[in-house]
């Protein structure tokens, strides 16, 4: 049997396809149907994927992604899917589920998501019985990279950021204002563009400016979306991201001054969720 295993988020997406016991990795663009119409969806996958299994048949391909939770824009990824896979079974489910599974197979705890978003959710071991809103880049994200893009494009033009940084962000990027408000305003995928300047957290991960801006952007997370959660204080909390695993020490720290305890903090969640669904 031919498996694909898909762990997609705005920004990128990752495929693993489990074929006579051998594992095959490559990538694409994100895959969400928030910020991409079908066309592009397809032309995606056609680009990234077909190539890469353009010889293998697929009996299963189950998707874990952002962007469809909601029921209209799951159909218009859905579509795209079958269009791509012919009598494949198609298993479409949230990143936030997928998050779950990685953290704690079918053990339950409150699974979160610090990636170009944020977002949580309780698990009972098979489904989730309660999640935060999803408030998005604009209003919500809080310890996500659109959240942080955000916060350092501000203190940029605000001149809050210190000297070093701000060259920093000169070398690697075209920071003309008008540019700028372009690309957040009137383009695409916007929100892939802000978390985009998120990535001097991990260049400068000891910079003192850069460590207390993680620790603001964790403290919101905990306060606003942990403390969502009647179980917060008494279940394990697991954590997908980069963010979440580059900075585990300062999410630990924060986690603990409110009564919360992180058991497992994941990088790349893909390879749990072959593991488990090769095992099931």
């Amino acid at each position: 049997m031919n498996i694909l295993i898909v762990e997609s988020g705005s920004t990128k997406t990752e495929w693993a396809l489990i074929r006579n016991g051998r594992e095959k990795f490559f990538k694409s663009d994100g895959l969400n149907p928030y910020f991409r119409t079908k066309a592009q969806l397809s032309k995606s996958i056609d680009h990234a994927v077909k190539k890469e299994i353009s010889d293998v048949r697929i009996d299963e391909l189950y998707f874990y992604g952002s962007g469809v939770g909601n029921k209209s824009r799951k159909e218009i990824l859905k579509e795209v899917l079958q269009d791509n896979f012919k009598n494949t079974k198609i298993v479409i489910e949230t990143d936030l589920l997928g998050a779950a599974i990685a953290c704690f197979g079918d053990a339950k705890g409150i699974a979160c998501i610090l990636g170009t978003g944020s977002n949580s959710c309780v698990y009972n071991g098979k489904n989730i019985v309660n999640n935060i809103p999803s408030l998005g880049f604009i209003l919500g994200d809080e310890g996500g990279g659109g959240y942080f893009g955000k916060k350092i494009l501000n203190d940029y033009y605000y001149k809050i950021m210190p000297e070093d940084l701000r060259a920093a962000i000169e070398e690697s990027s075209d920071m003309n204002l008008e540019s700028i408000l372009q690309k957040v305003y009137e383009e695409p995928q916007a929100n892939r563009f802000v978390a985009s300047f998120s990535k001097i957290l991990g260049e400068f991960k000891d910079h003192s400016y850069i460590k207390e801006l993680v620790r603001e952007g964790f403290e919101a997370f905990a306060d606003k979306q942990l403390a969502y959660f009647e179980e917060s204080k008494s279940f394990d909390i697991g954590f997908v991201g980069s963010i979440a695993f580059v900075y585990e020490k300062i999410l630990r720290e924060v986690l603990e001054e409110r009564g919360m305890n992180a058991t497992v903090i994941v990088r790349r969640p893909l390879e749990r969720l072959i593991n488990f669904h090769t095992n099931n």
